[in-house]
């Protein structure tokens, strides 16, 4: 027995040795820290952040193991407001930035990019590791300082939260117009279940409300086989079952489409029903052919006969059910960078089967269009002609910005900065536009928790969550910009409205550096971002 309790205390004193030479630390969220990176002599233990009410916190801390050493470290949060903490994984990434094919050739790394919720714990050897925390600043919590303690292998570090007498709107109430298109199909593939069963819902309920919380505005539906000509990883099949029958007639079954729709409204996302496409990439329409009890494709252009009896019909049809369904007023009939021609046969197609039909294209600028949707999105490097974007907003259109895999930054490719997720919102705001999108959010790779490039496009351009349920930097630092756009915008109203210029010529010259565009070595996304965070943080307490 002595020896058995010998072997107890030694061992107690060993884990004891391990923890006092484990360092914890804040960091910057700014900052991609390799898994051998050297703490700082100097540890920053305590830090203070400013926050409004209703707003989503992140915060970076690191734990270092000394070389030689081993622990098996989990991460703890307490303290005072709702919060989580969660070790950052890495995932593979290069440094291409562009479409195309992916070069095999080029050196590839591992970036902290996957924050895992689900692990409880890792084992680490002679390296540091970042984790991420995450605090949700209830809406009714009382202005005034809030203490978080977050321990990790035996640390402690304090993480103290101001909260401003200020309030962001609810995700769902946000005049920010976020936009991200879903690829639910490749969650099928990764979980290995039925696409729609009780299974595919239960495992697509995480990504439904991580969009509901960063506030998304649409639902991404498919009308026919594969708009993007099977450039993804996954299929993009049809939630319409489209029939044609022994009669020459057609059919409908909308059984996928109602249940998608209503599973997302039943995670907070009742918005815009946005439904790809009339004018897919590969002008292939896959139908059921009763008569030869087979799919078969219709190959057409949009300006044949064909083409507008496949689509009059199958529109016609389709309003129908929407206003059965009382979801007409939020269906959109989108189109993906497509050309002036193909857009006006469209649309005079959708104007004949039901003019109220809204209708939307993500592609260039051209003026015939621009009165005719609802919706218009171009790229982050191309510009409206002065005056478009308010006369838009005026009649109630929206109209917004994307980035692709054309522009190498800002953007939220795995090898950008982290800081570009949030540049990107408040330059879309900044610049008099109603928000973002971005036309991949959980397009996965065959092996995305340790892999994100892909064969085409830059690395972790095809998604930026990940899987079972994990959220990433990317993402988190998406929604901080988000809010931060949303801050910039209420603190303008409220000047405006108190008659404050001094306050509002404050704000104006913070937002007049991203505004402006320009990112360089000395005006970096992350020089931006914190100057305008430090202003707003400042003007807050006013």
């Amino acid at each position: 027995m002595k020896t058995g309790k010998s072997i107890l205390i030694a061992t107690a004193m060993l884990a004891n040795a391990a923890s006092m030479c484990a360092q914890l630390t804040w960091a910057s969220k700014d900052i991609h820290y390799a898994s051998d990176y050297a703490l700082p002599n100097q540890l920053t233990t305590d830090t203070l952040i400013l926050a409004w009410r209703g707003e989503r916190v992140g915060a970076v801390a690191l734990i270092h193991i000394p070389q030689g050493q081993t622990a098996v470290c989990s991460a703890k949060i307490s303290g005072q407001l709702p919060a989580s903490a969660s070790f950052v994984d890495y995932v593979l990434t290069d440094d291409f930035r562009n479409c195309g094919i992916h070069p095999d050739t080029l050196p590839a790394w591992r970036v902290p990019d996957i924050i895992d919720t689900q692990a409880g714990s890792v084992h680490l050897s002679g390296e540091t590791r970042p984790v991420w925390v995450t605090v949700e600043v209830p809406r009714d919590a009382k202005p005034g300082k809030y203490k978080e303690t977050l321990s990790v292998d035996g640390q402690q570090i304090s993480l103290n939260i101001s909260v401003s007498e200020m309030t962001l709107p609810k995700p769902s109430q946000q005049a920010f117009h976020l936009n991200l298109w879903q690829q639910p199909y490749s969650v099928a593939r990764y979980g290995k279940v039925e696409p729609w069963s009780k299974e595919h819902f239960n495992l697509l309920k995480p990504y439904a409300q991580y969009l509901a919380r960063a506030g998304q505005s649409t639902v991404s539906a498919i009308l026919f086989y594969e708009p993007w000509g099977e450039q993804s990883n996954d299929l993009f099949l049809p939630m319409i079952e489209t029939t044609k029958k022994a009669d020459g007639s057609w059919s409908y079954d909308y059984r996928i489409f109602d249940r998608w729709v209503q599973f997302m409204a039943d995670n907070g996302i009742d918005g815009i029903i946005e439904c790809f496409t009339m004018i897919p990439w590969e002008m292939n329409f896959r139908y059921f052919d009763e008569s030869a009890g087979e799919y078969r494709f219709l190959k057409t252009t949009t300006d044949t006969p064909e083409y507008r009896d496949l689509w009059l019909n199958f529109l016609k049809a389709f309003a129908s059910h929407l206003k059965e369904k009382g979801w007409f007023e939020r269906t959109m009939i989108s189109m993906d960078e497509r050309n002036l021609s193909d857009m006006l046969n469209a649309y005079a197609i959708i104007q004949e089967a039901e003019p109220r039909f809204k209708v939307s294209l993500a592609g260039n600028y051209h003026p015939e269009l621009i009165d005719k949707l609802y919706s218009y999105t171009i790229l982050l490097t191309e510009a409206y002609p002065p005056g478009t974007v308010e006369r838009r907003r005026e009649k109630g259109l929206v109209t917004n910005l994307y980035t692709c895999c054309s522009r190498p930054e800002p953007n939220l490719f795995s090898n950008n900065a982290s800081a570009d997720a949030v540049w990107i919102p408040v330059y879309c705001t900044s610049t008099g536009h109603d928000g973002y999108l971005h036309w991949s959010f959980m397009n996965w790779t065959d092996n995305p928790l340790d892999d994100s490039r892909f064969k085409l496009f830059a690395p972790g351009d095809t998604y930026f969550i990940y899987p079972e349920g994990r959220s990433s930097v990317r993402y988190e630092r998406l929604v901080e910009g988000i809010q931060l756009s949303e801050k910039a915008r209420l603190l303008r109203e409220k000047f405006i409205a108190n008659g404050d210029a001094a306050s509002l010529d404050r704000l104006e010259k913070a937002l007049n550096p991203i505004k402006m565009g320009i990112v360089d070595t000395r005006s970096t996304t992350a020089a931006t971002v914190n100057y305008l965070k430090a202003t707003i943080d400042q003007l807050s307490s006013l």
